[in-house]
């Protein structure tokens, strides 16, 4: 486009356009959604009441918890028509680590067809070369509640390692006889796994983020606190489930006071002996609570015996390990200023007592009188 100044000179001009991520109609969840588990249950209802092929994008972060989703396109009972571009504009604007591919078919039958894996392979190499990797693709079945998932089924290779097709195959992906071909009919979705999916099992995208988070929470260095104690404070014992874990006791700081110790409950494998064999220790995290449980008086029966009632307490960690370790800071008791006697002294002391004793009450002789003269 062209404009003609007043010196009569042409001007070219080319215009700016603001692109913005406008919010649309929310959906809502009755339990929070922060994970793509629960992002995909919110979807495949929605998607299953659509009467017509509906493709929808579900955008996640770095922590993959979902951002958004959008509604891509919208086409005919059995197709549904989205270009790669329309599928990637809402992650791009969104800053997204990565995205879901979810869309419904309304006939109940989840089987691929063969547009559907052209598009997912498309949508995986485009996720590469932009660094927002396609995790999944989730085909839901209309009003019956049935879905397959891609990635589980193995039907295609959700790996991110590398580019492994050309800009120009992206665009125009050939086709490969290891291919579902849509003309076989009658086959179910487990006999086109059977067919198609590699050699190599592809984990669920679920466990794949699990193993990132635990990757990246064993990298940032927890504070921690370590809880010293003896022996016979801790007991062992085996949930319902099977678990194992110990139950400590903690002593009561004041010795005056004779209620029930309370006591806390760790994982088993996380408390370990000393170097001695004399003592337990265990590591907590040090800005974390623990659940403290103290018996307390309630009343008492009609026989008048005590009843007492469990209370449970959030501690934080830094003052539980005062609390076990009470003992580091208590005074010692003050030692005897007289002399103790030993063993061997108390023995004669009650030996001459005994004889002090039997001297007193033994008679005196009278003395003889000598002969008068």
């Amino acid at each position: 486009m062209s404009e003609t100044t007043e010196t009569g000179t042409k001007r070219y001009k080319l215009k700016e356009v603001c692109i913005r991520l406008a919010e649309g109609h929310p959906l809502y969840s009755d339990v929070p959604l922060s994970s793509p588990t629960a992002a995909l249950d919110v979807m495949r209802r929605e998607l299953s009441q659509y009467d017509r092929e509906v493709l929808c994008v579900v955008n996640l972060n770095n922590k993959l918890k979902p951002i958004n989703f959008n509604i891509v396109s919208m086409g005919s009972i059995n197709g549904s028509i989205a270009s790669i571009p329309n599928i990637l504009k809402s992650g791009i604007l969104s800053n997204a680590y990565g995205f879901l591919l979810l869309h419904n078919h309304p006939s109940g039958d989840v089987a691929p067809s063969r547009e559907d894996i052209q598009t997912t392979r498309r949508c995986i190499e485009a996720g590469k070369i932009m660094d927002i990797p396609c995790l999944d693709h989730v085909i839901v079945g209309g009003s019956n509640g049935s879905f397959l998932s891609l990635r589980e089924s193995g039907m295609v290779d959700f790996t991110n390692e590398k580019i492994s097709m050309t800009a120009e195959q992206i665009l125009r992906v050939s086709e490969e006889k290891t291919m579902y071909d849509g003309a076989k009919a009658g086959k179910g979705a487990s006999e086109m796994a059977d067919e198609i999916k590699r050699d190599v099992q592809v984990p669920d995208f679920v466990q794949e983020a699990e193993a990132m988070l635990a990757k990246e929470g064993a990298a940032q260095k927890r504070d921690e606190v370590t809880i010293k104690f003896g022996k016979g404070l801790a007991e062992p014992f085996t949930s319902k489930d099977g678990k194992e874990f110990m139950r400590i006791t903690i002593p009561n700081q004041d010795p005056a006071d004779k209620t029930p110790w309370a006591s806390f409950v760790l994982p088993a494998k996380a408390v370990h002996e000393n170097q001695y064999g004399k003592g337990l220790w265990a590591k907590i995290p040090a800005e974390g609570t623990t659940v403290v449980t103290k018996p307390t008086l309630i009343g008492q029966d009609e026989a008048g015996k005590n009843i007492w009632q469990d209370v449970k307490t959030q501690v934080p960690n830094r003052t539980l390990k005062a609390m076990v370790e009470s003992y580091k800071t208590r005074e010692p008791q003050a030692k005897e200023t007289q002399h103790r006697a030993s063993a061997r002294d108390q023995l004669n002391a009650l030996v001459k007592d005994t004889a002090a004793k039997v001297s007193a009450e033994k008679p005196k002789k009278a003395k003889a009188k000598g002969p008068e003269l």
